[in-house]
Parts: C-alpha cells; sequence; structure tokens
C-alpha cells in the first residue's frame, strides 16, 4: 500500500520530521509518519555504509511498497533532516 506522497513529503519537510509539531487534527495516521521515519534513517545508514546488501534490496522493496511512485521515492532519498 503506497502512503508515502509528495502532500505527505510536503508536510513531513514542514516540520522538519516532529510529527509533534502539528495540531492533532492535521496529523496523518501514526503508521505513516512512522514509516517515512524507518525508511530515511534506513537510507542514512545505507549513505554511511552500515548495512549489507541483502539489507539495502529489503530497503529498496519497501521504498516501492511505501510510496506512490518513482519520483517520490527519489524526494525522499533526497531529504536531508
Amino acid at each position: 500500500m503506497s502512503s508515502i506522497d509528495h502532500g505527505f513529503l510536503d508536510l513531513y519537510e514542514a516540520v522538519a520530521g516532529e510529527l509533534e509539531r502539528l495540531p492533532k487534527a492535521d496529523r496523518p495516521r501514526a503508521a505513516v509518519w512512522e514509516a517515512a521515519d524507518e525508511l530515511l534513517l534506513d537510507l542514512h545508514m545505507m549513505r554511511h555504509g552500515y548495512t549489507t546488501e541483502s539489507y539495502d534490496k529489503h530497503v529498496e522493496r519497501r521504498l516501492k511498497e511505501e510510496c506512490e511512485d518513482d519520483s517520490v521515492v527519489e524526494r525522499l532519498r533526497a531529504l536531508r533532516l
């Protein structure tokens, strides 16, 4: 199920990944936020060489599952918070 899209990333970037900065009424589902946090941490670890090749493949599959399309995947990869 794709749950991360450009609208979500706009919101995520606006609060620098800090869910607590959003009013409760404006918060997306917690599972979506957690998925984005986890993917960003995984991508950070990959960039710095802390993962194995098999884990990298797992992350790539998860990116395709969680993100709406390739442009969202690329934007998530570029995000540095």
